[in-house]
């Protein structure tokens, strides 16, 4: 990951988290809240069982796992990790495992840059 990809990575995470708490209310701060803490419980876990998948070569299971994956980053504004798991979804779907191979190092990076960005929100969100 580049470092402007990070820094767009940051942009991008930022700037959905004050979408998602743009009313300002304490309903909207506490939905923002539990959304980045899913994310940051859930992302190790689902990569984990997409790299099983593929390692598996299980077209359906690893298709799903990058599109569960896709929704979680891109719900939070990590639109390149989304983008990643966009891709990694559609070479699941046609089973092109040997250029899937390296997705799950690719998206770990680009998922991990998007935690630490939402662990600083979370921070700052509960300040």
């Amino acid at each position: 990951m580049t470092a402007a990809t990070a820094t767009t990575t940051a942009a991008t995470v930022r700037a959905r988290v004050t979408d998602l708490i743009d009313g300002g209310t304490p309903a909207d701060v506490a939905f923002a809240d539990r959304l980045i803490v899913s994310y940051l419980q859930r992302w190790p876990v689902l990569l984990s069982r997409l790299a099983d998948a593929i390692t598996e070569m299980d077209t359906e299971v690893a298709a799903y796992r990058a599109h569960a994956l896709k929704g979680a980053a891109g719900n939070l504004g990590a639109a390149a990790a989304a983008e990643l798991c966009a891709d990694a979804e559609a070479l699941a779907t046609a089973a092109r495992w040997d250029d899937l191979a390296p997705y799950p190092h690719r998206l770990r990076a680009a998922l991990r840059n998007a935690a630490d960005e939402l662990t600083l929100v979370l921070v700052e969100l509960r300040g």
